[in-house]
């Protein structure tokens, strides 16, 4: 009789058999993603376990050829792993597509056709990056129909670098190719685990997506296949790994953070979890062993054929379903409903698509053989390229028609101004251009300005202006800029600085006595007040007050409060503070649900404050200060009611910030309110 260490050696030169568990593991992983996405809201960690087993089967495979001498062909390799998984990720894709031109509007094309090829070239886990995307923290319904490619990105570029360091050690140290593996994924591993501890700390939301964050959970795949051969386990030692391994992947969910915290160092408990079932799975065995009963049931080992598609469909079905309807969660039977459609589009791409391509990549025989996986390649590219190209077309030619058309607005009786019994049947911008709000104006402050901070802007005369005017605070004060700037535009031999941070309020300690150290707003409040007292400009421009979507306001009268600012700026520099009311927020996006639902629908609206205790008083200590409050609040939501559009143009582009056009509208019951504090500045932008 051979020993085990023996079977261990022939099994360890002997091509890698199939192993049922594995194949459950992966189909209990990818059902774990669907339902917790669609029922829970949530990230169940089974996508950590599928990029494992994809770095573990990786590995075997490899290996077992580097020490069998038979070698690995690189390109063909490669090759034959994409032309498996690409018609499949192209059949999704467009799916994806055409659900979402049905369902949404032309604004969100632009998107559509950058998320469509950053998920057919494997870079969309980059592309999330780029956008700064906070996986599932934002509504299902603004969601990406392509966000779930992140992690088949990350997979893809893995299937082009693994096979190059594995065939690079091969060729380096072909009679310790096992343990040089071992060493160079120990190191990837530790490298790998430390930047994603550190990079979660940093920024989860980056380090979720972080190609090299995720390194380490590739690595233990591989280190996993290395060592399981070697492996001397009884039968009950197996099945205990495999129930303790399976009950903690199950659990992963439930008792971790995952959408906050991975891939950090709470993302080795699903790590180590499945790693249990591999290498219970995979270590040699007696012939008597029948491995784990549930884990090679059937209907698991044949879920599996169907699971990568259902990875690729359940996604989409969930996006376009809150789309559709405005429901971000499912109940019960409307989840039932997405996971059925998703299954049978996974049947569908399975059979129609995935098996007939992986049929024609394999018919090619000899050395050029590898021509057929190329085509299968090529044309799943190019199907979804041409479809992006042809969204692009349509899309540039009905954007040149609607800006032309909203070049020539009457902002005099549009918008604020218009009628109120006035109908519009168009709303703009229109729904081929993108409805946000203002942007900070001018250039970008001289690198070498000595007052640098936030983002920091400076349009018109800079050298001799005839009058300078300072917009400071957050993304609401850039949203409001253009009532500013309506008149401003009017005087190019005016100079306006702006100094802005996202979400950054007014922020003043009393008699300017700031700290050593302070954060990236209180820095950027800072360097606009030295700014202020050192260049005494003509008018300061900022939100002085801070609304909230469940209807209740901040004042700021605390520390300084803004009544002290006011009169501390006025005393030194004469310079006129102009604090605008905070604008009304909602806890939804009117605009998104105009577009489902329609403009004039009620539940699109929402009611605002209008007065609320203090306000009097609050303004009223403004102007004895020397300052100006000025509140528009009734022309933005007139009687209170907060619509989507109002005469004929958008006003809300998210839950909380104004239109760029509807701002500009409001400029002359901006003006006239100013001008009573500061003559110098004209009444009527219009006139």
């Amino acid at each position: 009789m051979t020993s085990v260490r023996e079977r261990a050696r022939a099994g360890a030169a002997a091509a890698p058999q199939y192993i049922a568990e594995i194949q459950g593991l992966r189909t209990v992983a990818l059902l774990m993603v669907a339902t917790f996405h669609i029922w829970f809201g949530k990230v169940s960690g089974g996508v950590d376990v599928f990029l494992l087993i994809s770095a573990y089967l990786l590995t075997r495979s490899l290996t077992a050829a580097a020490e069998q001498r038979t070698g690995v062909r690189l390109v063909p390799f490669i090759l034959r792993k994409f032309a498996r998984l690409l018609p499949a990720a192209a059949a999704a894709s467009l799916l994806a597509l055409g659900g979402a031109l049905l369902l949404l509007s032309q604004r969100h094309w632009e998107d559509l056709s950058q998320q469509a090829l950053a998920a057919i070239s494997y870079t969309m886990n980059f592309w999330l990056q780029g956008n700064a995307v906070d996986y599932l923290a934002q509504a299902r319904s603004t969601a990406s129909v392509f966000q779930h490619f992140w992690s088949l990105s990350i997979q893809g570029q893995m299937f082009i670098l693994w096979p190059i360091l594995h065939v690079l050690v091969a060729l380096l140290f072909r009679a310790r190719v096992r343990r040089a593996l071992l060493v160079l994924f120990a190191v990837i591993f530790a490298a790998s685990f430390a930047w994603s501890v550190v990079s979660v700390s940093a920024d989860q939301r980056l380090a979720y997506f972080d190609t090299w964050g995720r390194l380490w959970e590739f690595a233990a795949g591989s280190i996993f296949a290395l060592i399981a051969p070697s492996l001397r386990l009884s039968s009950r030692v197996k099945q205990w790994m495999t129930w303790v391994g399976l009950a903690a992947v199950l659990a992963t969910g439930w008792v971790l953070p995952v959408e906050s915290a991975f891939p950090g160092v709470a993302a080795l408990w699903p790590v180590l979890a499945a790693g249990l079932v591999l290498l219970a799975a995979d270590a040699p065995r007696d012939p008597e062993d029948g491995g784990n009963a549930l884990l090679r049931h059937p209907i698991l080992e044949r879920s599996g054929s169907y699971m990568y598609a259902l990875y690729l469909t359940h996604w989409p079905a969930l996006v376009l379903f809150a789309a559709a309807t405005g429901i971000e969660r499912p109940d019960p039977l409307q989840g039932l409903g997405i996971l059925a459609a998703s299954a049978i589009a996974s049947v569908l791409i399975h059979h129609l698509v995935e098996q007939p391509a992986e049929r024609f990549a394999r018919a090619g025989r000899g050395r050029w053989g590898w021509w057929r996986q190329a085509v299968a390649i090529v044309v799943s590219v190019a199907l979804v390229v041409g479809s992006v190209v042809a969204i692009r077309v349509v899309l540039d030619r009905s954007a040149a028609e609607q800006e032309q058309a909203q070049a020539t607005l009457d902002l005099e009786t549009m918008g604020a101004n218009a009628d109120p019994g006035q109908v519009f049947s168009t709303i703009y911008p229109g729904e081929a251009l993108n409805a946000s709000f203002a942007q900070e104006p001018g250039e970008p402050c001289a690198e070498d300005d000595a007052y640098l901070a936030g983002i920091c802007r400076d349009w018109g005369d800079t050298q001799t202006p005839e009058r300078t005017i300072v917009i400071v605070g957050s993304s609401h004060s850039t949203a409001m800029s253009p009532m500013l700037m309506e008149t401003v535009e009017q005087h190019p031999d005016w100079h306006v600085r702006t100094y802005t941070s996202p979400g950054c309020y007014f922020h003043w300690p009393a008699d300017n006595a700031w700290p050593e150290d302070v954060g990236a707003c209180s820095g950027t409040w800072r360097t606009a007040i030295d700014y202020i007292l050192a260049t005494s400009p003509d008018m300061v421009f900022t939100i002085a007050s801070l609304t909230h979507p469940d209807g209740t306001e901040d004042l700021f009268t605390t520390g300084g409060g803004f009544a002290g600012f006011v009169e501390y700026l006025h005393e030194r520099t004469d310079t006129l503070v102009v604090g605008l009311r905070d604008n009304p927020r909602t806890d939804f996006s009117p605009l998104e649900c105009a577009e489902r639902e329609g403009y004039e629908s009620s539940s699109c609206s929402f009611s605002a404050t209008l007065q609320i205790d203090g306000l009097e008083d609050y303004a009223s200590s403004i102007e004895d200060a020397g300052g100006a409050f000025i509140d528009l609040n009734d022309r933005i939501c007139p009687g209170g009611l907060c619509t989507p559009a109002l005469g004929g143009i958008v006003t809300y582009v998210d839950n909380s910030h104004i239109g760029e056009d509807f701002a500009r509208s409001l400029a002359r019951f901006f003006s006239r309110d100013l001008h009573a504090e500061a003559r110098w500045f004209p009444e009527d932008p219009w006139r």
